[in-house]
């Protein structure tokens, strides 16, 4: 089952699902975002449209990828669910430097687990919304860094515990590489992990490798500017064999805490409306495509008992 903010459901209820998506971010240093820097009502009346005309292509769930202090808010995702239909999934877990808490910094690996693991059981604070998945990032890069390490062991460790899902914000081919071996050497089911801003990596064997043990290869950057880039990539993903393993997503949205009205909020429905015409004028076969956002998304995204 996937983990909504309004309960778990069935593949035959999830619909089209976009997996890597945002509602609301706000870059604010230190973990210093707090709810009283934005009006919660502001910001659900403004995406609301969005997610309506949404709803229209067909897509009934929508993953909501702000981690703790960049953005996440079950109180608005909520009442955003009720009023779209859109059924929302929210997260536990952190980002990187330079948008952690101080207590971060301090806290062991089991410290951040055991924090993670309260939100998966128990719920998120008083708000009665449940995380669907694990939401960290790795720093950019050759190497994981000590404090992304950190949450990195700390996401596995939570993950084998509550049976929730990785998302990993990871920019390059030489970092990926690290946490592939990360895991590895710590038998870490890699099937519970997505690879998110995989499209950055360009590297046909590490896509090959990632998919061979099972991960999930996120193309989730796709915009309208740039539809050859992603349909070469898709062919090149295609052709190598790993088909089966890629999610297509377009990080896109979203409401900016600081900017006036939330800055300039973009679509959320171009995906089906624009990108997978132009996919399937590149013969790249349709049904492949709907899967990616059907079956592909909701295995990746379900919670592993």
């Amino acid at each position: 089952m996937l983990q909504t903010v309004t309960g778990p459901i069935i593949s035959q209820e999830a619909g089209r699902i976009l997996e890597h998506e945002h509602v609301l971010v706000g870059f604010v240093e230190d973990g210093k975002l707090t709810p009283g820097l934005y009006d919660r009502s502001d910001v659900v009346s403004s995406i609301l449209p969005f997610l309506l005309k949404l709803k229209e292509t067909g897509c009934r769930t929508m993953v909501d990828c702000a981690p703790e202090y960049l953005g996440r808010d079950p109180y608005i995702l909520r009442e955003l669910t009720e009023l779209s239909g859109i059924r929302l999934v929210t997260n536990t877990g952190f980002y990187k430097r330079p948008y952690l808490p101080a207590f971060v910094y301090e806290a062991s690996e089991r410290d951040l687990a055991e924090l993670w693991t309260k939100e998966a059981m128990n719920g998120i604070g008083e708000s009665g919304v449940y995380p669907g998945f694990i939401k960290i990032a790795l720093n950019d890069g050759k190497a994981i860094d000590e404090i992304q390490l950190k949450i990195l062991r700390a996401a596995m460790r939570t993950s084998l515990e509550t049976g929730l899902p990785i998302q990993c914000h990871t920019i390059g081919s030489e970092i990926a590489q690290h946490a592939y071996e990360v895991m590895k050497q710590a038998h870490f089911e890699q099937e519970r992990f997505i690879w998110v801003h995989a499209h950055t990596f360009q590297d046909e064997e590490l896509y090959r490798r990632l998919a061979a043990e099972g991960g999930w290869i996120s193309v989730d950057n796709i915009r309208m500017e740039s539809v050859q880039e992603h349909l070469d990539l898709l062919i090149r993903l295609r052709d190598i064999g790993v088909s089966g393993r890629v999610l297509l997503s377009q990080d896109t949205g979203f409401y900016e805490v600081g900017k006036p009205g939330g800055g300039t909020l973009n679509p959320y429905h171009l995906l089906f409306t624009d990108f997978f015409p132009a996919a399937a004028a590149a013969d790249l076969d349709p049904q492949w495509l709907e899967e990616c956002v059907t079956s592909h998304a909701f295995q990746a995204m379900s919670r592993r008992n």
